[in-house]
C-alpha cells in the first residue's frame, strides 16, 4: 500500500534482501554488484506534451536523481556523472533529491559537483528523504545558502526563448501515517504558487506526487526515490511494483506525464535489472 513507502518499506526491503542476498551472491553476483556501483546509463525519452508552447518544442532536460554522494557513491564515478551531464549540453539540469546518502559531511562535495554541472538555462535542486536523515533543518539551511537554486516548496520561473517555464519544487513529506494523502495535500498546497500562462513542471522526489499533479492537470512531473525498484526479476516483478505505483520510466495519465528516474547513485550495494541512469528528456509539442 502507498503508506508503506518510507521507513517501513525500507525495513521490509532490507529484511527481504537479507533473506535473498546470500543465494543471489552465490550465483556470482558479487562481482557484478561492485561493477554496477561504478556504472550508469543515459536513458533518453522524447515526450510529446499536450499544451507545450511552441517556443519550448525541443527543450532538453537532464534529470539527475538520487546521487547519494557518500558511502556507496564516491570517487571517480561522481566525476564521470558530471562529465556526462555536461556532455549532454541540456537546456536545463534538474536534480530530484537525495543528493547525499545521509552524512552532512558529504554535502560540500555534493554541492561542488552540482556547481560543476552546466546547462543553458540553469541547474535546480530539490530535497529527498536521504538528504534529511542526519539533520533536516541543517540540510535545508545549507542548501538554501549554497548559491544553487533550491526549491523547497517554492517555484522559479525561467524565460526560455520567450516562453515562461515554471519549476515547482516539492519538499519531502515527513509523514508516515496516510503518507499518500499527505503528499497529495503538499502538492495541492504548492500548486497555489502556479503562475497562469507559464508552462509548469513539478519536481517531486516521491513519484506518488503524480496522482495529485495529474488531478490538477499538470503536464509534467519528474521524480526519483525508487531506484527503479533496485532488485527486479523482470519489468513487472520486484521491489518497484511491490512498494510503488510508479517506479521506473514514463507514465501517462490523460494529458499528464510522469518520469521516474532509476537514480544515478546508490544507497545499497546491489542493483538487479534496475540500472543506474541519468535521464535525458526532449519535450515535443503533442
Amino acid at each position: 500500500s502507498g503508506n508503506a513507502c518510507g521507513a517501513v518499506s525500507r525495513r521490509q526491503f532490507l529484511r527481504t534482501v537479507a533473506a535473498i542476498a546470500p543465494p543471489m551472491l552465490n550465483l556470482g553476483l558479487a562481482g557484478i554488484a561492485v561493477r554496477q556501483l561504478e556504472q550508469f546509463r543515459i536513458r533518453r525519452f522524447n515526450i510529446s506534451v499536450p499544451g507545450l508552447p511552441s517556443d519550448l518544442h525541443g527543450l532538453t532536460i537532464v534529470q539527475v536523481s538520487d546521487m547519494h554522494v557518500g558511502r556507496f557513491t564516491s570517487g571517480r564515478v561522481l566525476t564521470r556523472m558530471v562529465e556526462s551531464v555536461n556532455n549532454l549540453r541540456a537546456d536545463l539540469v534538474l536534480l530530484t533529491g537525495d543528493l547525499i546518502n545521509d552524512a552532512l559531511a558529504d554535502l560540500d562535495r555534493g554541492f561542488k559537483l552540482v556547481r560543476q554541472m552546466q546547462s543553458r538555462f540553469g541547474v535546480y535542486l530539490i530535497e529527498g528523504n536521504h538528504d534529511l536523515i542526519e539533520d533536516p533543518g541543517e540540510f535545508e539551511r545549507r542548501a538554501t545558502t549554497s548559491g544553487i537554486p533550491f526549491l523547497l516548496d517554492r517555484a522559479a520561473t525561467i524565460a526560455i526563448r520567450g516562453a515562461p517555464l515554471q519549476l515547482l519544487g516539492l519538499s519531502w513529506t515527513r509523514v508516515h501515517e496516510n503518507r499518500d494523502a499527505a503528499i497529495a495535500e503538499s502538492v495541492r498546497s504548492l500548486l497555489k504558487q502556479r503562475e497562469q500562462g507559464a508552462f509548469p513542471i513539478l519536481l517531486a522526489h516521491h513519484p506518488h506526487a503524480f496522482d495529485a499533479a495529474a488531478a490538477a492537470g499538470l503536464p509534467l512531473t519528474l521524480s526519483g526515490h525508487t531506484h527503479g525498484g533496485q532488485l527486479m526479476l523482470n519489468d513487472t516483478v520486484g521491489f518497484g511494483p511491490a512498494l510503488f505505483r510508479y517506479w521506473s520510466g514514463l507514465y501517462v495519465r490523460g494529458e499528464s506525464r510522469l518520469i521516474v528516474s532509476n537514480g544515478v547513485g546508490n544507497w545499497f550495494p546491489l542493483r538487479v535489472r534496475a540500472p543506474a541512469e541519468l535521464v535525458h528528456l526532449t519535450l515535443l509539442r503533442a
